[in-house]
Parts: structure tokens; C-alpha cells; sequence
């Protein structure tokens, strides 16, 4: 995220690029020498004494006023949202003791991750993003990148085993569900392996300051032949690796649902599976807000890497600049949403959600309805038993393996 405008192009910090006018495109007058031309190496940078030079764009230190609002405001309903919505789903999880499935316990681990990225990283966006030098410093310019990667890494670590998590209860007929010692081993590795993939960043970055005839510059700049691999790892650890797994449960649990319904209308009794709809739309919104929210942001480090192998050319910052700011903020629009979606699509957690003070005016509650008696032809009482799913865990003498466990106790 953040390192989309610490990077460096030709020696010069992205964060200006973006900024100002791109620096091999400045024009300076015939009598004075364009020194960017002479610094065509960050070692030929290196010996040049900009101090003898006056700063090669306008120095507005701070963005317009009104502009500053704006932005501040449009980050408090992440900031607010994030803030109850994974705080509160934390809280009645942990409070109700029947809660403690190896998915919610998995999500609880998610939502701890997403917290700290409403509460911390739009602070850091909004410095990086209103201010003309980078006001951070060394220890924010070593530890921004890491701290919000890792927390962004472990959140999709997370979704990766959730998803499994459900595809194993409800496909696999609970034969491959995580065991409580599986589940413990997999929320620790989350956080080891998320931080473990963030730290090359601390080692990566740096501060920089140079000294103007009239302006004192300071940014964060990447070593760019050493992070040109690294970020494609991330982005398919972060992005295509989490959604290629979301995408290959969530098809094999609609699948089974598809081939319980057939075995249904089948049967002596035949009725219809209800459930399967609203799974379906469950599935879809997670896949889809992820894809929204995330991939756009893989996509512009795809064409960052690109273009910092190339010149720069005119007008590429003012073209870069609106794609960059709208990708970081859906990645910290998906970490307020991601509890809304994976709290509701269980009815238990809803539930919960929508008793608890604090998270109750985000569920959107439906207006009660009389409930209708079931008419299924020609169903009897005693056999009604035989045509139920099967709870998720239940043990049988059948080997039928395309038996669909209850979906009402699992969290979908």
C-alpha cells in the first residue's frame, strides 16, 4: 500500500512524483544545466550539490484547505465503521462460549488485524498523502510499509483458512475440518508468516533528506532492483493466492448445495432447498468486495514495477495519482467491510451483532413477517426427519458422501 508513494524513480521520491511535474520532464532555461540529465545513476545523484539549485517545482508544503477536509472526512466513516464493526464482532464472539467454532475463532484473528488497519493506517495514508515532504520520518518510513502489510497479510492469511474451514464442514463432510490444535497452530502462523513477508520492507526503505538553495526536501525511498521481485510475492500472497482459494471453495460448497437440491426433489418427498439462494448471494458479495477492493491495487503494482524501468513520460503522474489514491483507500474500505460480510453470513453471529449496542445500527434488520406454514405435499411427520440435513459433524452408517450437512449450523 504505502510503498506506492515511497518508491523512487531515476533518484527521485514517487511521492513527488506525484506530486510534481515528473523531474526528466522539467525544462530549465539554456543557461542553466538540467542536473537530473547528469544524475542519470542514483550513484551520479549522489555527487550532485542540489543546494546550488533552486527546488525544480512549487513548493506548497500542504494540500489546499478545503482539500484536506475533504479527505479527513472521508476517512472517518472507515475509521468509525472499522472500529465498531470488527471491535464489536471480536466482542460477542469471545463473550458467548457456543460462539467458539475453529471459524469464528478464525475470524476473531481476521477482525484483530482489520482493527489495527482502520485505526492506524488511514492516519498514515492522510500524512503521506496531504503533505509535500514526507513528515513520518525514519522510524515511520522503515515501519509504515511493514506494519501495514503485515497487518494486510495476515487478514487474507485468515480468509484463506476460513474459506477452507467451510469447504471442509460442508463439502468434505467434516472429514478434513480443522481440529482445535490445527485451528491454534493456524492463528499463530497467521501473524509469523504475515510479519515474516513484511519485514524485507523495514530493510528496504529509507529516509532521505536533500538540501535545497531554497526548500529542504525529505522523502521515503525503496531500493528499486531489490524490491522489483518482492512485490510480486506480495501480490500473490496478498491478492491472487487468497482469491484463487476463496474461488475454488465457494464453488465446491455451491456445487454440493446444487447436488443436495437434486437429491431432494428426487427423493419420495421432494422439497426445495431455500437456503441456497441466500448462500449463493453470501458467496458472491465476499468474492466480489474482495475482488473490488484489492485488485486494483495489485494492478497498479504491476504497472509501477513496469514503469520504473522505463523513462518517465509526460503526464504520468497525474495519471497515476487518482488510480493510487483510490486503490489504498478500498483496501482500507474492505478491512471496515470485511466484519459486516463475514459477521451476517451467519445467522448466529447476526444475531449477536444485532443485540449488541454498539454494532446494532450497522445490521440491517428486515421487518418481521408472519410465519407461513410449510406446505410440502404428501410430507409426513414421522419421515420429516429423513429429508433434514444432517448436522455438519454428524457421524452415519451411509457412506454417502454427497450428503449436504445442516448449512443453518455452519457458518457460511
Amino acid at each position: 500500500m504505502s510503498f506506492l508513494y515511497h518508491s523512487t524513480l531515476n533518484g527521485m521520491d514517487f511521492s513527488n512524483l506525484i506530486n510534481k511535474t515528473c523531474i526528466l520532464n522539467i525544462q530549465w532555461s539554456y543557461h542553466k544545466k538540467n542536473i537530473y540529465e547528469l544524475a542519470a545513476t542514483n550513484s551520479e545523484w549522489e555527487n550532485v550539490d542540489t543546494s546550488k539549485h533552486t527546488f525544480p517545482s512549487e513548493i506548497w508544503e500542504i494540500r489546499p484547505t478545503w482539500e484536506v477536509i475533504i479527505k479527513i472526512i472521508s476517512v472517518l466513516p472507515i475509521i468509525t465503521i472499522g472500529f465498531l464493526a470488527n471491535g464489536g464482532l471480536i466482542y460477542v464472539i469471545l463473550k458467548e462460549k457456543s460462539l467458539h467454532t475453529t471459524t469464528n475463532l478464525l475470524i476473531v484473528n481476521m477482525c484483530i488485524a482489520d482493527f489495527g488497519t482502520c485505526l492506524i493506517c488511514p492516519w498514515m495514508f492522510l500524512c503521506v498523502d496531504l503533505f509535500q515532504n514526507y513528515i513520518l520520518g525514519e522510524i515511520g518510513c522503515r515501519l509504515d510499509g511493514a506494519l501495514v502489510h503485515a497487518l494486510t497479510l495476515v487478514a487474507v492469511f485468515n480468509l484463506s483458512a476460513i474459506s477452507y474451514d467451510r469447504v471442509s464442514a460442508i463439502v468434505l463432510n467434516c472429514s478434513g475440518k480443522l481440529s482445535r490444535r490445527i485451528m491454534h497452530i493456524l492463528l499463530f502462523s497467521t501473524w509469523i508468516c504475515g510479519i515474516s513477508v513484511a519485514i524485507p520492507l523495514i530493510y528496504f526503505r529509507h529516509y532521505n533528506e536533500r538540501q535545497w538553495k531554497n526548500y529542504l526536501e525529505a522523502y521515503c525511498t525503496e531500493d528499486t532492483v531489490l524490491i522489483y521481485p518482492y512485490w510480486h510475492i506480495f501480490a500473490g500472497l496478498s491478492v491472487w493466492a487468497p482469491l484463487g482459494i476463496m474461488a475454488i471453495c465457494y464453488s465446491a460448497i455451491l456445487i454440493k448445495l446444487d447436488r443436495y437440491e437434486a437429491q431432494a426433489l428426487r427423493s419420495k418427498y421432494p422439497i426445495v432447498v431455500k437456503y441456497k439462494g441466500r448462500v449463493a448471494q453470501v458467496l458472491a458479495l465476499i468474492v466480489l468486495a474482495f475482488i473490488i477492493c484489492r485488485v486494483p491495487f495489485t494492478a497498479l503494482i504491476i504497472q509501477r514495477a513496469q514503469l520504473l524501468k522505463e523513462p518517465s513520460k509526460t503526464g504520468q503522474a497525474d495519471t497515476l495519482y487518482p488510480l493510487w489514491y483510490i486503490s489504498r483507500y478500498l483496501i482500507l474500505l474492505n478491512a471496515a467491510i470485511n466484519p459486516l460480510l463475514y459477521g451476517c453470513s451467519s445467522s448466529s453471529l447476526k444475531k449477536e451483532l444485532a443485540l449488541c449496542p454498539v454494532t446494532s445500527w450497522l445490521i440491517l434488520k428486515k421487518k418481521d413477517r408472519k410465519s407461513k406454514s410449510c406446505n410440502v405435499s404428501r410430507l409426513k411427520i414421522n419421515n420429516f426427519h429423513n429429508l433434514k440435513p444432517r448436522s455438519p459433524c454428524s457421524r452415519t452408517n451411509y457412506n454417502d458422501r454427497d450428503t449436504i450437512p445442516n448449512i443453518s449450523s455452519t457458518t457460511i
